[in-house]
């Protein structure tokens, strides 16, 4: 295997080449658009977090207790897999007035389309979805929706985990 600057010691899941599969498939989906860090970062958790939103698709990643914060650590992996695609000549870097913005490159569906995953076919499926749903909402008020969300999001597990210890020392 060759190594990379961008995968060296790092883990297989949710790192830079998982991460950033995520991103391609996104903005593969939202191809020419171009999106920002930020945005990248709020739709990834939802793309495999779609369980979050109602009537959304069952998550791609399980249900885990405080899984809200992972919004806080998802922007350094993401780039990482960002660079790396882009390495690849899948994704392209755009400076903008706004700012840092990524776009998927005309290869970049090619490959997905040669990818046979169970995995990859799904986050291909809620990309479709999700993409539209968010089309039209700014970066700003898609920070505001999560920011109103995030406490919710694994509090229920939270919640449930406090009772169980209480119900433990009660017996």
């Amino acid at each position: 295997m060759i190594e990379s600057p961008y995968t060296k010691n790092l883990p297989p899941f949710n790192g830079p080449v998982e991460t950033g599969l995520r991103a391609l498939s996104l903005l593969s989906e939202a191809f020419p658009e171009q999106y920002s860090l930020q945005r990248l970062v709020v739709l990834d958790y939802l793309l495999i977090h779609s369980d979050d939103l109602p009537g959304g698709p069952p998550g791609l990643h399980p249900r885990t207790p405080h899984r809200g914060g992972e919004l806080l650590v998802r922007r350094a992996m993401l780039e990482q897999g960002l660079m790396l695609y882009q390495s690849r000549g899948l994704l392209e870097r755009h400076y903008t007035e706004t700012g840092l913005m990524f776009a998927a490159t005309d290869r970049a569906a090619g490959f997905l389309d040669v990818l046979s995953s169970d995995y990859v076919a799904e986050l291909r499926e809620r990309a479709i979805w999700l993409v539209p749903l968010f089309g039209d909402t700014s970066d700003s008020d898609l920070l505001k929706i999560v920011n109103s969300q995030s406490g919710e999001w694994g509090a229920e597990f939270a919640m449930e985990s406090v009772l169980r210890v209480e119900d433990a020392e009660w017996q």
